[in-house]
């Protein structure tokens, strides 16, 4: 007798850890619907990585870390490959990038940068054409801590 399963959907996360305003702990897992339930921004630029513009959509970074009352001056943004960075709220609020879900209208997929991107503007802010920014544009984002 041949068994069958189905097989088990990937349901992408972010998780989101650090302390709010009042020093409560904060450590959730963020699945894309809860995602969406924030207000959804927009954003249109060119990237090194593609022809032409993409139009990019999400929750922006500093929407998100307000709704959790996250305020600490730095962030570790980290990938499922283990690929880290940091950004400080002084970053977030110069650049204000763009925690994408979408690409041109369609989620994006681990194979396609995602499930989740940041993304800043380059044809708003040109100097973020520069490798020291464009190493802050984590794709396949899966963690965001505080401290």
């Amino acid at each position: 007798m041949l068994l069958s399963f189905p097989a088990k959907a990937f349901t992408p996360t972010l998780h989101l850890i650090g302390y709010n305003a009042e020093g409560k702990s904060v450590d959730i897992q963020l699945e894309r619907d809860r995602l969406e339930s924030l207000p959804q921004s927009e954003l249109t630029t060119h990237l090194p990585w593609f022809e032409g513009p993409s139009t990019f959509t999400g929750v922006r970074l500093k929407t998100l870390l307000e709704h959790f009352s996250l305020v600490h001056p730095r962030i570790k943004l980290s990938a499922l490959n283990n690929y880290a960075t940091d950004m400080t709220l002084d970053y977030i609020k110069q650049y204000d990038p763009l925690i994408a879900l979408k690409q041109n209208g369609h989620y994006l997929k681990v194979r396609d940068y995602g499930p989740y991107w940041i993304v800043i503007s380059i044809d708003e802010h040109p100097e973020t054409a520069e490798m020291k920014h464009l190493a802050k544009m984590v794709w396949q984002l899966s963690r965001i801590e505080t401290y």
